[in-house]
């Protein structure tokens, strides 16, 4: 992972920074979205050796942040319903690599569970399923946040594309961050070649939304403004507010040390608008989570009286 500068530095260094950080990724206009999408990485499972696991085990920790992070990459389609019902959908480069990228993610979701499978003695999380309040929970936000985001959005206008594509590029890399942590902490040979192949992947959806952010953020201080605002009222990582909150906090205390948070964050604040945001020191400090519903209705309220004015 990149290296950034302080993450204090004046705002009329963060466009420079955010530049030379990003200087590896393609400019968003060069980034081709067919060619991505003629590539797509489909199913990985005639490329693990399963039977590896039988010989050498994972221990139940590291399968236990290994279910997380396949749940986290499943949520994409949750994601991707509340995004296409924005003006985002209007943009067809953009739809097109959002539905390549879900493709994705679901397939990388498919190996981590293989390797889940092939530790018979495990009990996924998913198969003791959540609580009544949290299962509660889930149902009425799922219902409801699509046409939320719907009313609000369509009346904030384009603008909305640089959050979702701000919200996407901190989601990557915060789990890519993760997934490294993973690599690099493994004996497990076999293992260790799955998550670089998996990383591989996931390079190209981290350098497509953090040059469209880049870009977005640079056209526009009401855009940038926006986000600002949505960053802070998002969990993190995507899809983690569903998840039990000892697995999420155990999520960050193991694969992402103070050092990658600030590394990380130095990342975020370096786009025009977003200094000082501390977006994953707070996620890791583990503040006080607002229920979904209750979040969604506060949040639309809140977009609404902000178009107003």
């Amino acid at each position: 992972m990149t290296q950034p500068g302080a993450a204090d530095a004046p705002d009329r260094q963060h466009d420079q920074a955010a530049q030379a950080d990003d200087a590896s990724l393609v400019p968003a206009a060069e980034f081709t979205v067919r060619e991505f999408a003629r590539t797509a990485a489909g199913s990985h499972r005639s490329t693990l050796d399963l039977e590896a696991y039988e010989r050498e085990p994972l221990d139940d920790a590291t399968l236990e942040l290994v279910d997380f992070l396949a749940r986290l990459e499943r949520s994409t389609m949750a994601q991707l319903r509340s995004v296409l019902v924005t003006p985002t959908h209007k943009d067809a480069r953009i739809t097109a690599f959002l539905v390549t990228w879900a493709y994705e993610k679901y397939w990388i979701a498919d190996a981590l569970e293989a390797v889940l499978h092939a530790h018979p003695g495990y009990e996924a999380a998913e198969s003791r399923g959540p609580g009544r309040l949290a299962a509660l929970s889930r149902s009425l936000a799922d219902r409801f946040e699509p046409i939320r985001e719907s009313v609000v959005a369509n009346l904030i206008g384009e603008d909305v594309v640089a959050v979702h594509t701000t919200t996407g590029v901190v989601d990557e890399w915060t789990t890519r961050a993760a997934f490294e942590a993973l690599r690099d902490a493994t004996s497990n040979d076999e293992f260790r070649t799955m998550l670089e192949r998996l990383l591989g992947v996931k390079e190209r959806h981290g350098a497509f939304f953090a040059a469209q952010t880049r870009d977005r953020l640079r056209r526009s201080p009401k855009a940038a403004k926006l986000t600002r605002k949505r960053l802070n009222r998002q969990h993190w990582p995507l899809g983690a507010i569903d998840e039990d909150p000892q697995l999420a906090a155990r999520f960050f205390e193991t694969l992402l040390p103070d050092a990658t948070i600030a590394a990380i964050d130095a990342r975020i604040e370096a786009y025009p608008g977003l200094a000082g945001l501390g977006l994953l020191r707070r996620a890791k400090s583990g503040q006080p989570a607002i229920a979904r519903a209750g979040e969604a209705l506060g949040r639309s309220a809140a977009d609404v009286r902000n178009r107003i004015r």
